[in-house]
This record gives structure tokens, C-alpha cells and sequence, in this order.
């Protein structure tokens, strides 16, 4: 089998893979500026961590994406660097971690719900449903508590920060 072929077999899951590179990257670019521009140290090395942790996760999909045979993204949505930019102006105003936390919850709320709908798509593949289920365990370790894993950084006991 060519690589094309290869490819061809797998043109959807490879798509959805895509897909979840890019959201779970600006997941990543969000936390590591929101640990840029937090004034709370507590907040900054939280912060630091889920951006490290994000990018671990980019790199199973990236490989999972290859061992499919395509070609991994590296770069975020165009929707991603325009919510980024939105809540510079904003963070850039108001200057609080208060506006910091509700990005935050927002693009997590955004992510959860990209990788929910990869495992509920009836026409992936079953390896690669299980590689986005085992990344997904990390984005999300409190699946159905929302709240609680949204909850911001100073209660990290909690939300397992």
C-alpha cells in the first residue's frame, strides 16, 4: 500500500486529528500567555504547566496523525488566534486575572467540546478513537464536572491543576 493509499484510508480520522491538533494548540498558546500575563505566581507556574501538558498532548495526536499516514499541523485555528487577540485588548484594559480566568474558561469550554464531538463521530476509526480518548483523559480528567475543572488556578487541589 502507497502512502497515498494509506492516506486515502484514512482521510477522515486524519481530519479530525487535524482538527484537535490545532484547538488543543491554542489551548496551549492560550495557557502560555495567560502565564505571561498573570500577576499571581501561583497562577503563572499553573498556568506554565497546562501549556507543558497541552503540548505533550499535541505530540501523541501529531504521531497518532503520522502513524496514519498524514501530515500534522503545527499551528492553531484562525478562531484561536482571534479569541487571543480579542482578550489581549481586553487583558490589555482591565488588566485582572478575573479577565485572565474567564479566557481561560472559555477556551477550555471550546476544547472540551471539540474532542467530545471527535468521540462521538460514528465514522472514526477505532485506534485513533482511543488515541483522542487517551488525550482527552488529559485535557479533561473530570469529565461531565465541568465547573469543577474550569475552577481558576488557586483552587488547583480541586481541579487538579
Amino acid at each position: 500500500m502507497t502512502q497515498l493509499d494509506i492516506t486515502e484510508a484514512h482521510r477522515h480520522d486524519i481530519g479530525v486529528l487535524n482538527r484537535l491538533i490545532e484547538v488543543t494548540l491554542d489551548s496551549a498558546k492560550g495557557y502560555r500567555d495567560a502565564a505571561v500575563d498573570s500577576r499571581d505566581p501561583g497562577r503563572k507556574l499553573a498556568y506554565g504547566r497546562r501549556a507543558e501538558q497541552r503540548d505533550a498532548v499535541v505530540e501523541s495526536l501529531q504521531q497518532a496523525l503520522r502513524d496514519l499516514g498524514g501530515q500534522p499541523g503545527d499551528t492553531g485555528s484562525l478562531l484561536g488566534k482571534a479569541h487571543r487577540a480579542f482578550m489581549d485588548v481586553k487583558h490589555a484594559l482591565l488588566r485582572d486575572d478575573e479577565t485572565l480566568d474567564g479566557s481561560i474558561r472559555n477556551g477550555e469550554s471550546w476544547l472540551i467540546d471539540n474532542y467530545e464531538v471527535a468521540l462521538n463521530d460514528p465514522d472514526l476509526g477505532e485506534p485513533t478513537r482511543e488515541v483522542i480518548r487517551r488525550a482527552f483523559e488529559v485535557v479533561d480528567p473530570q469529565p461531565g464536572d465541568r465547573e469543577e475543572h474550569l475552577l481558576p488556578p488557586e483552587d488547583g487541589a480541586r481541579a487538579g491543576v
